[in-house]
């Protein structure tokens, strides 16, 4: 869900430097696994850039976008009651 809300942000693509210092609390095999995963099942998505250096952007799918606005509801019962849990 991180991963989905970052990428969700301003920019809406994010270099996987970038994700990384933003989800500070993950190891860069385990982001990388993850957008991996993400990406195979349709959330993400990855596009190359023929440069040198090489560059890589992640941002979200059609159908990753439609999985942030299910979220919305989530979040918003998290901030009202989440302190109860």
């Amino acid at each position: 869900m991180l991963i989905l809300k970052h990428l969700n942000g301003d920019n809406h693509s994010r270099r996987f430097n970038v994700l990384h210092k933003e989800l500070f609390s993950i190891s860069s095999r385990t982001l990388s696994k993850r957008l991996d995963e993400l990406e195979e099942a349709g959330l993400v998505k990855r596009e190359k850039f023929n440069e040198t250096p090489p560059r890589v952007e992640y941002s979200l799918t059609p159908s990753g976008i439609e999985m942030i606005k299910c979220f919305k509801p989530l979040i918003k019962w998290a901030e009202k009651f989440g302190d109860t849990i």
